[in-house]
């Protein structure tokens, strides 16, 4: 359902202050408190006490002519003109206000539309869709927002936080913990494209013959290797004492089409996994080949396919950690037309010897009922399932928060 969008009272109070003929100083000094407190702006929802009231605001340096906001899966990518930002008249500000729970995060961008002449300030933009689509592809951090996602190319993403969001910080690095090892490794695989970059984790005091150590397989190397680094997590985990010192392979995703085709309930994909993977990469890194001390664990396509790495090769993989798993996806057989296939293979396969962790937002408006589909159809084939479903939407940020609480859920229990 679509976000509700709502007045925001510090805006609500500017308008009101400049209405009663206050000044230009009250616009100046409401420009020094918000570059002091940064974005967006926070306030209790007048009408809930569950819920809480984000303002986000952009100062225009040049004739603008729109703002877009972009916040993940708070902007209906099918509708962006209802996700266009208001100038509060006669002034530099342009703001919108959502309404969401005291406990959501998200990411997001700004667009303006600020190259024009002096000539079309104020004018009324274009509204068709193909407007606002290419005036997206033009989004920017928000400049009042020093916290940021860094993405694979700039522009970054700036973060959003409600006052009771969980924050546990585990992916921060913490003074006076230990730091594991990360390198690089190419195994070879008869899979397409040849050989595949693989970053693996060891923990503090690693020992070949110290083993064998718990083993994560986690899905998108690329993202969790370098972008958005798991080692921190990994390592806080295991200073705390909730997770055993483990080993981490994150096999590289290599690009969108590839990704789109291997993590796609491939079994050539699972079988590349279980052998080319962990027996390449881990060859000299002592992983268990117990099951029940193994996680394979990935987002999105990923989580799927970390699903279907459970229910195909249980003897390998006995814990599944999907984080807003596609469990949408569809086989594409006649057979399976209009089906969530995957749901379905759980309903008609013997139960697996598994244990899973799914977690999905609240926001995810395609994703949220095919992943309460899948917890169903766990539960009825008795299968112990941790599920939990978080304020937030399709969003890195939220997975890379909630990861380490989710990997200790699973692996920390099967020490």
């Amino acid at each position: 359902m679509p976000p509700r969008v709502v007045p925001g009272p510090r805006i609500e109070t500017l308008r009101r202050d400049l209405a009663s003929g206050a000044g230009p100083a009250v616009l100046a000094y409401f420009w020094s408190e918000v570059e002091k407190t940064g974005t967006p702006l926070v306030a209790p929802a007048p009408d809930d006490p569950g819920d809480t009231v984000l303002t986000f605001v952009w100062r225009e340096r040049r004739p603008t002519r729109a703002v877009l906001l972009l916040v993940n899966k708070l902007a209906d990518r099918a509708d962006l003109g209802r996700s266009a930002m208001t100038r509060l008249p006669g002034t530099d500000l342009w703001h919108l206000t959502y309404q969401v729970r005291a406990e959501w995060s998200g990411s997001y961008q700004i667009a303006p539309d600020d190259t024009g002449s002096p000539d079309d300030a104020g004018r009324v933009p274009p509204t068709g869709p193909a407007y606002w689509r290419e005036l997206a592809g033009r989004a920017v951090a928000d400049p009042l927002n020093p916290e940021t996602l860094p993405q694979h190319r700039p522009p970054h993403k700036s973060v959003a936080y409600g006052p009771a969001t969980p924050r546990s910080g585990w992916w921060r690095p913490r003074p006076g913990v230990p730091a594991g090892a990360v390198d690089t490794v190419r195994v070879p695989t008869r899979l397409a494209g040849g050989p595949r970059r693989v970053w693996r984790y060891t923990p503090p005091g690693h020992r070949p013959g110290g083993g064998p150590y718990p083993l994560l397989v986690l899905l998108d190397g690329d993202v969790w290797g370098p972008l958005l680094p798991v080692a921190p997590t990994l390592d806080n985990l295991i200073h705390a004492g909730l997770l055993p010192p483990l080993v981490a392979l994150m096999p590289d995703s290599v690009d969108r089409p590839t990704r789109f085709t291997e993590y796609a309930c491939r079994p050539e994909y699972v079988e590349f996994l279980r052998t080319d993977l962990i027996g390449h990469a881990g060859a000299d890194l002592a992983v268990t080949d117990d099951p029940a001390r193994t996680v394979v664990a990935g987002q999105s396509l990923g989580g799927l396919t970390a699903a279907f790495a459970g229910l195909t090769a249980p003897d390998r993989f006995g814990n599944v950690l999907a984080q807003s798993g596609a469990f949408w996806w569809q086989s594409g057989t006649p057979d399976d037309a209009g089906a969530e296939w995957l749901g379905h293979e759980y309903a008609v396969t013997a139960r697996r010897p598994l244990r899973l962790h799914l977690e999905v937002g609240l926001d995810e408006w395609v994703n949220l009922r095919p992943n309460r589909h899948l917890r169903d159809v766990l539960l009825a084939r008795g299968y112990p399932v941790n599920y939990l479903e978080f304020a937030g939407g399709h969003d890195r940020l939220c997975w890379r928060e909630r990861f380490g609480d989710a990997l200790a859920s699973l692996l920390g229990a099967a020490r």
